[in-house]
């Protein structure tokens, strides 16, 4: 068993968790935690990731999970003092959105920190299993899995910096592509953990409203759920054209929560 981290003598220190003792980190957060499949896949070493916990009597009771996407998860106690650390610790990180439990001073604080205050939405299947039949793929175009060889031809810069090599990406995540003439033209994936399948698509802007987002991320999502897993889908809270397609593709919308945002 690997020893415990040091607890820190300042309470608002964050100590950086090892890779073993990652796992301790799951109690922090609820299982309607938004973006929980990312929490999972830094856990799990499925993404590339980093965190950072507060420790009392050897337990964790503060937490910063940072991906290397923007995507970053903070869990338990929210104070001033833990904003303006995770601004520190994020320093090089580039855009970040961090995720943060809600509280009626926690956007003053990120304010305080030099973040700015933000809304996501929160979509998921409220049952597993797809009753309706997969959509069509347009003509010309080919729907594929998408291995090492595909993931390399991606034009989306967000699911490079989520899943890191093609090598990790087939050993790891799933998604689908529709490719046309040799190129990518849409990228649908899922990032897997704690029995959730968390959705993301691209499109390459020569291929957009000819829906092919739906139909990659119907193909993403039909293959989670026959694994046994929920879809997720998040967005920021204006983003109209992406709310449109979560409830196109039968998703349901649980909550908005908070984030800070900030260029670190």
């Amino acid at each position: 068993m690997s020893a415990a981290p040091p607890v820190p003598t300042d309470r608002t220190q964050l100590v950086e968790v090892a890779a073993a003792d990652l796992p301790r980190l799951v109690s922090l957060f609820d299982t309607d935690h938004p973006n929980l499949a990312f929490v999972h896949a830094v856990i799990d070493g499925a993404i590339p990731g980093r965190a950072w916990a507060h420790f009392r009597n050897g337990a964790p009771v503060t937490c910063l999970v940072a991906t290397t996407a923007p995507f970053c998860l903070a869990a338990g106690a929210m104070t001033p003092a833990f904003f303006a650390e995770a601004k520190r610790l994020l320093a090089g990180h580039g855009d970040v959105q961090l995720v943060h439990p809600p509280g009626p001073d926690a956007d003053a604080w990120a304010k305080q920190a030099g973040f700015t205050p933000g809304r996501r939405l929160h979509f998921t299947h409220t049952h597993l299993g797809f009753t309706d039949p997969p959509p069509a793929v347009p003509d010309g175009y080919a729907l594929v899995r998408i291995d090492a060889e595909t993931f390399s031809g991606l034009d989306s810069p967000m699911a490079r910096s989520i899943f890191g090599t093609g090598t990790q990406y087939a050993e790891h995540a799933v998604g689908f592509a529709l490719v046309k003439d040799g190129q990518v033209a849409a990228d649908a994936h899922g990032v897997i953990g704690g029995g959730l399948i968390e959705l993301g698509i691209h499109t390459h802007p020569d291929h957009r409203r000819k829906g092919l987002a739906f139909v990659a991320l119907a193909a993403a999502s039909r293959w989670g759920s026959g694994q046994g897993m929920r879809s997720v889908m998040t967005c920021h809270a204006d983003k109209t054209p992406s709310i449109a397609l979560a409830r196109k593709l039968g998703l349901t919308e649980e909550f908005s929560y908070p984030i800070a945002k900030a260029t670190c």
